[in-house]
């Protein structure tokens, strides 16, 4: 049994250089066909990341207020909102970004797999819980930053949303620090501006569709948005694949050419 490392797409080096290649319309339509092909697998990892922020949303407003109804009546009434329900809501919600970052690292190492045409199983959901200390470091310092962003300028905001999408793959996927990850993401959010401007332009018209059927679009739109950042992602950094060849087994019979690939991250 043999191993090596095989490396797909771009490199932090070209991404950081610009050198990158990166075709709005070519990520879009690809990204759209990955869906296609692994939505049902992918689903309901999708699913479960819902569901845990879910909860952990519930939880913050409980221990804010008590009880969550009380935001949520505040919300759908319109009345009753107060500058403390606002801030909990916000809190609530910053919160539950942190805490489910594990199993947002996981759907993320999911893409990457969809990305470089590999299969995934629901279950590789908690393929995140490795990096669950540092996932939760990186997301706590991109949800923070992003929030100040918003602060100061909403344009702001929506830009480092942006600029920050490939930071949790990369402190998985390339094994850098949440700082270090921040930085790469930035610099080359930079250099391809127009083409990641127009793709996330596409992605978030595709929410808005989304929301105007009371959500249901969502089921389709949150799965190709992974998949869209995992493709970014493998063309401008790359995607390191660990490739097991197997040769003959001990009882004679003919196994060789057997080879299995999996995503490097997937070997934690």
């Amino acid at each position: 049994m043999s191993n090596k490392s095989l490396q797909v797409g771009g490199s932090i080096e070209k991404a950081l250089s610009g050198k990158a290649d990166l075709q709005s319309v070519a990520v879009l339509q690809e990204a759209w066909k990955v869906t296609a092909k692994h939505f049902l697998t992918f689903f309901p990892a999708i699913a479960g990341l819902f569901l845990a922020q879910l909860a952990l949303l519930l939880l913050a407003l409980q221990v804010q207020l008590g009880n969550p109804a009380i935001f949520f009546d505040a919300i759908v009434s319109g009345e009753g909102i107060t500058p403390e329900i606002v801030e909990a809501g916000f809190m609530a919600n910053f919160w539950s970004d942190v805490l489910s970052a594990p199993l947002y690292a996981g759907v993320s190492l999911m893409a990457l797999n969809h990305a470089v045409g590999l299969p995934t199983k629901p279950r590789y959901l908690v393929k995140g819980f490795p990096f669950a200390v540092v996932s939760v470091v990186t997301m706590l310092l991109t949800s923070s930053l992003q929030g100040i962003g918003n602060a100061l300028f909403p344009l702001i905001g929506l830009f480092l949303t942006m600029a920050f999408s490939m930071t949790i793959t990369l402190v998985c996927e390339k094994r850098v620090s949440p700082l270090k990850a921040i930085q790469y993401s930035v610099v080359a959010t930079f250099r391809k501006i127009l083409p990641l401007s127009a793709i996330f332009l596409a992605v978030l018209v595709l929410f808005f569709i989304s929301f105007a059927t009371a959500g249901i679009g969502l089921i389709w739109t949150i799965p190709f948005f992974f998949n869209v950042k995992a493709i970014v992602y493998r063309n401008l950094f790359g995607i390191t694949l660990q490739v097991t060849t197997a040769g003959k087994g001990g009882d004679g019979d003919d196994q060789g050419n057997k080879t299995e690939e999996e995503s490097k991250v997937f070997n934690a």
